[in-house]
C-alpha cells in the first residue's frame, strides 16, 4: 500500500459540529453522499451505529476509528473528522475524541481494508502528526500532513 492520499480526499474531511458521536458519525458518513465510494448512505450509518453499541471505536489518545464493510461500499475510503471541543465517544481511556477517522470498505475488500487501518493507525500514533491534524485550521492543511507522514 502506497500513499493514505489514495483513499481519502479534502471533500472526505470536516471540521465536526456534531457534540454527540452517533450525531457524528452521521455528519462525518455523509462526506461520501453523491460519491463513488458508497451507493447506500443510510445502510452505511446504521452499520457504523451498530458496530459502535457493539463495542466503542474511541481507541484512546484522542482518536475513535469507526468502521464498517458493507456490499454498498464500492471503493475503500476514509474521512477524516475533527472536533475542536471534543465527543464523548465512551473512549478506552475515558478522554474526548478530537479526531474521528472513519473508514468504509466493500465486503470483499478484508485485506485492503486491514492494511489501510494499519496504515492510518500508524500515522495517528505518531503524537506530533496527531497534534498537527487537531490544530489544523483547513482541509489542505489535513491533506499536507498526510501527505508528509512517514
Amino acid at each position: 500500500m502506497s500513499s493514505l492520499l489514495e483513499f481519502t480526499d479534502t471533500k472526505f474531511i470536516k471540521f465536526l459540529k456534531s457534540k454527540n458521536k452517533y450525531k457524528a458519525i452521521e455528519e462525518l458518513a455523509d462526506v461520501f453522499k453523491g460519491t463513488d465510494v458508497c451507493s447506500d448512505i443510510k445502510a452505511f450509518i446504521n452499520a457504523l451505529k451498530e458496530r459502535e453499541e457493539i463495542m466503542t471505536t474511541g481507541i484512546g489518545f484522542g482518536i475513535a476509528v469507526p468502521h464498517a464493510k458493507l456490499e454498498s461500499v464500492h471503493k475503500i475510503a476514509f474521512a477524516i473528522g475533527i472536533s475542536k471541543k471534543g465527543i464523548d465517544f465512551n473512549s478506552i481511556d475515558g478522554k474526548p475524541v478530537h479526531l474521528v477517522v472513519l473508514v468504509a470498505a466493500g465486503e470483499r475488500q478484508h485485506k485492503e481494508y486491514l492494511k489501510l487501518l494499519s496504515k492510518i493507525m500508524s500515522v495517528l500514533k505518531n503524537d506530533i502528526i496527531r497534534n498537527e491534524m487537531i490544530q489544523a485550521k483547513s482541509t489542505k492543511d489535513i491533506i499536507e500532513i498526510l501527505r508528509n507522514a512517514k
